[in-house]
């Protein structure tokens, strides 16, 4: 039999099993359904340790409650005080990096309440965001953007095509800032200077896609320029591109966009398909009957294959929230912030 190894963390809510690496155990450990021997433990992900002497597999209990649940606007800014400037949480056990995002799910399963938790969690840091935010449908973006940031807020097609310009215009003169400085710190980024976040919120990226296609090769040409550059150049410079939309397949988002967006959350009980899109085929995704906000996600390094995530669940008026937040997003056409 091979060496086996257990592991308990957070009062034995999550663990680790080590399984010893045998050349006639390692195909089926591959493959092997570890959960349904582990009583209420269930496997998140598996790969092979450093030294391939040993299969790790991520263990959670079963019956534990991902979600937080914040009752007042206090609870979640007293939450996310312990979270990094540029660091964004989801539930108790999973914290990002501030980075190019893909949001999608079917219409209620969550996107729009894991949208309200980021933008909270973006408006009430020590550092200043920068929020620019697209709506084609018009909906509660929208309003939600009149409340916070009305000047960076579009909904028509063609005032979104101007946000993009002013918001790759606002990235060139970052880069030129940054490139004065990267001459005293070679591979820094905006963190090492202390500069600012700029974050472009685009919801249902479908409906405006659909519109481009309409246009000209010309306008449509400028478009994908505009979002490209954002999703290469906008990591080192503080620029982030952070897409919500109902299926993410090329016809509605590029490949190429959609690879470079390094944080994916699918949200909701979706088509094989539309995991297939969002993470690439051959992904095993958990089997599970996902309720509103839960749903998986994947990440470089923490998660290179698709793991739990629930979203916060806010009971307390979220309008009231952000209202309280009016004038918290610097709008960089009348003040020019860092």
């Amino acid at each position: 039999m091979p060496k086996i190894k257990f592991t308990f963390t957070d009062n034995y809510q999550r663990g680790m099993l080590l399984v010893e690496n045998r050349v006639k155990y390692a195909q089926r450990l591959d493959t092997a359904p570890l959960s349904s021997a582990l009583k209420r433990y269930v496997v998140e992900r598996s790969y092979l340790s450093d030294d391939e002497n040993y299969y790790c597999f991520e263990l959670f209990d079963s019956r534990l409650e991902r979600r937080l649940e914040f009752r007042s606007v206090d609870e979640l800014l007293s939450y996310n005080a312990q979270v990094g400037d540029f660091e964004l949480f989801i539930d108790k056990f999973t914290v990002v990096p501030l980075h190019h995002t893909l949001i999608v799910g079917q219409t209620g399963s969550g996107k729009t309440y894991g949208v309200y938790s980021f933008l909270l969690q973006m408006l009430s840091k020590p550092v200043q965001y920068h929020l620019y935010l697209a709506d084609p449908k018009g909906s509660s973006l929208s309003i939600l953007g009149d409340m916070i940031a009305p000047d960076c807020t579009a909904e028509d097609v063609d005032d979104i095509v101007t946000l993009l310009r002013e918001f790759n215009d606002e990235m060139d003169k970052r880069k030129a800032d940054l490139k004065a400085k990267l001459a005293t710190k070679l591979e820094a980024s905006y963190l090492d200077f202390g500069f600012n976040p700029y974050v472009f919120v685009f919801d249902e990226y479908a409906s405006f896609q659909s519109v481009v296609q309409a246009m000209d090769k010309k306008h449509r040409d400028e478009v994908n320029k505009l979002i490209s550059q954002i999703v290469l150049q906008g990591r080192q410079l503080g620029f982030f591109l952070f897409v919500v939309m109902q299926k993410s397949d090329s016809t509605s988002l590029p490949t190429m966009i959609r690879d470079n967006l390094p944080l994916k959350i699918v949200l909701g009980n979706a088509e094989q398909q539309t995991y297939v899109t969002a993470f690439g085929t051959g992904v095993e995704i958990p089997s599970r009957d996902f309720r509103k906000g839960e749903g998986v996600y994947t990440f470089p390094r923490i998660a290179n294959t698709p793991k739990l995530c629930a979203f916060s669940y806010l009971d307390f008026d979220i309008n009231a929230a952000f209202r309280a937040k009016r004038g918290l997003c610097n709008n960089p056409r009348s003040s020019k912030g860092a």
